[in-house]
């Protein structure tokens, strides 16, 4: 029999989130594969955890991956965790999760703390559902695509940053959205902890100084009364979004017509068109 392959999610700051299964997987797995060991082998010292770690990054995943496969394969139950929250969530963990569904292994979630269903949970904002982006584009015009379609999409948009980089991507929010409300969480669960709302504009100034800690923001949905009189060149920078996120024209037309209240094979046949034009 082969091992499980179990991806466990660790506090985002507070060590006393972690959950009581997370404590038990981490223990009796055989192995625990860490964004980076120094951080985790805190936590594992907290709640007195000797599973050894190794090291899985992006950088290191196709060297380490099939070691980890090979745990696995020879019947020992392996944890993923990253540094902090989720793994997998605009984290490493990825490559492993995907590499054990192509051998068949079992992938067990171990839920718990996340700096995305935290930051939600606080903000209130309107939108047609949720839409997360992880870490935009640091620049050039992927970033600028994918600031146009924030600010037509419908859904209440979730996007991480770092605290350097915060004011330039409030400040090209602003640019792209106008003035329209959102929110900044900062230090989720942490001693400083800070969830600031207000337009664009307001926390663009609250935050003139660099702040520190780990960011999650969030922009509230584009108002949907005005979709009928959307444009087909704003329609398609949606629809660019989700096909670069590899989403079917079929998906596409289906979850775009019932956020926007348009017609599913105008969607659609603007979809097609725009593959096309790619190929």
């Amino acid at each position: 029999m082969t091992g499980t392959l179990f991806v466990v999610a660790t506090p985002i700051g507070n060590l006393d989130d972690i959950t009581m299964r997370a404590i038990e997987t981490l223990k009796r797995a055989a192995l625990i594969a860490a964004e980076d060991t120094r951080v985790t082998r805190r936590l594992l010292d907290r709640f007195s955890i000797n599973t050894p770690c190794i090291s899985l990054r992006e950088q290191n995943a196709d060297r380490v991956v099939p070691v980890i496969l090979e745990h696995l394969h020879a019947g020992r139950d392996v944890a993923v965790v990253s540094d902090a929250g989720t793994p997998a969530i605009s984290d490493p963990g990825v490559q492993i999760v995907d590499a054990a569904h192509d051998a068949q292994i079992a992938v067990c979630p171990i839920p718990g703390p996340s700096a995305l269903c935290s930051a939600v949970s606080v903000a209130a904002l309107k939108g047609d559902g949720i839409r997360f982006f992880g870490f935009l584009p640091r620049s050039g015009k992927e970033r600028e695509r994918r600031l146009s379609g924030i600010a037509q999409d419908p859904a209440c948009c979730v996007i991480y940053e770092s605290p350097h980089r915060l004011r330039d991507t409030l400040s090209d929010l602003l640019a792209a959205c106008g003035s329209r409300r959102a929110v900044v969480a900062r230090e989720l669960t942490k001693v400083h902890e800070e969830v600031r709302r207000g337009d664009l504009r307001d926390l663009l100034a609250h935050f003139a100084v660099e702040p520190k800690g780990e960011i999650t923001i969030l922009i509230e949905g584009k108002e949907t009364a005005s979709a009928e009189c959307l444009s087909d060149e704003a329609l398609g920078l949606l629809i660019a979004d989700r096909l670069a996120n590899g989403a079917s024209a079929k998906d596409i037309a289906a979850s775009l017509s019932g956020a926007l209240g348009l017609s599913k094979k105008k969607i659609y046949d603007l979809t097609v068109s725009l593959i096309a034009r790619q190929r």
